[in-house]
C-alpha cells in the first residue's frame, strides 16, 4: 500500500483551489486537496497498520488554524513541475508535523524530504513555459515584450484573498496512482483532543 498522513482540505474549500487551478492551463489538476505531513512509502504491508494506527493514535494536539497563502510554480516559475498554494499553520502546524516524524521514525518510517506546508493544485506532464537556464525559447502566450526584456519572467499572477480553516483533525491515507491521476482512500481519522 501506498501510504501517508495528511490534514485533509474541508470541502467548502475545494471551490476555492478550482478557482486557483484555472489560472494555470496545461496543468494536470488534482481532485482532492490535502497537506501530506508525512509520506510513509509505496510498498507497505497490510500488518503495519495496527501499528501505525496506535502510534498516531498517541499524538494529541488542539485545533490550530491553517491560513493558505497565494499559489505558486514550484520548483521555479520558469521551469514548473506543478502549482502549490503555501499553508501557514504557524508553530503549531510545525509542532504537529515534527512530533508526527518522530513518532513515525520510532516506528519506522523516515520522512523521505523535510516538511514543506502546501497544498499542491496540479502538476504539469511538461514544461509550460520558461527559457531554460540553457537559454531555450519563451512558449507561453502570457508573456508579454517587456516581460522579456526584463529575463523572460512571466506577468505576476493576480494575489487572490486569503482563505483559511480549523485543522481539527488528521488522516491516515491510502493513495492509488492510476492513468487518470491519483486517488485517495482515508483509512484512519486522529481527531484533536479538545
Amino acid at each position: 500500500m501506498r501510504l501517508f498522513i495528511s490534514i485533509n482540505l474541508p470541502s467548502e474549500l475545494h471551490d476555492h483551489c478550482r478557482k486557483l487551478q484555472k489560472r494555470f492551463p496545461g496543468m494536470k489538476n488534482v481532485d482532492e486537496f490535502h497537506l501530506t505531513l508525512q509520506f510513509l512509502g509505496d510498498n507497505i504491508g497490510e500488518q503495519f497498520l495496527p501499528r501505525l494506527n496506535e502510534a498516531l493514535k498517541s499524538i494529541g494536539f488542539k485545533p490550530f488554524e491553517i491560513k493558505l497563502g497565494q499559489p505558486r510554480r514550484f520548483p521555479n516559475e520558469f521551469e514548473p513541475k506543478g502549482v502549490w498554494t503555501d499553508c501557514d499553520g504557524g508553530e503549531a502546524l510545525k509542532d504537529l508535523a515534527n512530533r508526527i516524524r518522530k513518532t513515525m521514525d520510532k516506528t519506522g518510517f523516515r520522512p523521505d524530504k523535510p516538511f514543506a506546508a502546501h497544498i499542491t493544485l496540479g502538476r504539469y506532464k511538461k514544461v509550460p513555459f520558461g527559457h531554460s537556464r540553457a537559454g531555450g525559447n519563451l512558449v507561453d502566450p502570457r508573456f508579454r515584450e517587456d516581460d522579456i526584456r526584463r529575463g523572460g519572467r512571466p506577468q505576476p499572477e493576480p494575489k487572490t484573498e486569503d482563505r483559511s480553516f480549523m485543522a481539527d483533525r488528521f488522516f491516515l491515507m491510502q493513495s492509488h496512482l492510476g492513468p487518470e491521476g491519483p486517488t485517495y482512500k482515508i483509512l484512519s481519522e486522529f481527531p484533536a483532543s479538545v
